[in-house]
């Protein structure tokens, strides 16, 4: 199955590269402000986004054949989130610093 995956450009994380795997498998390092076209094969059940000990929910996939995605961080975009909980989503929120979004 063809997925897109695009990466915004956020102050956070600016200067390090995601790692995406597929059921625990390494697929790609995905840098910021970048757009990858990717073949995941058709058994793989999950995708997720990995920074240092963050790491996205685990994002399953459906059968559709096509899809773009998004990963980005969790605070960017919220000066509330990246001035107070920056603190929380880097400890005990770190399984969900990170966020995979369908966009079509």
């Amino acid at each position: 199955m063809e997925v897109r995956i695009s990466r915004p450009k956020q102050y956070q994380d600016a200067m390090r590269n995601y790692q995406l795997y597929a059921d625990d498998k390494k697929l790609i390092e995905l840098a910021p402000n970048s757009t990858q076209t990717i073949n995941v094969p058709d058994y793989t059940k999950y995708l997720q986004a990995r920074i240092d000990w963050c790491s996205s929910p685990k994002y399953y996939l459906d059968t559709q054949k096509h899809r773009t995605i998004v990963v980005k961080n969790i605070v960017s975009g919220s000066l509330f989130k990246s001035v107070f909980l920056s603190l929380y989503y880097i400890t005990l929120g770190r399984k969900k610093y990170l966020k995979i979004e369908q966009v079509d």
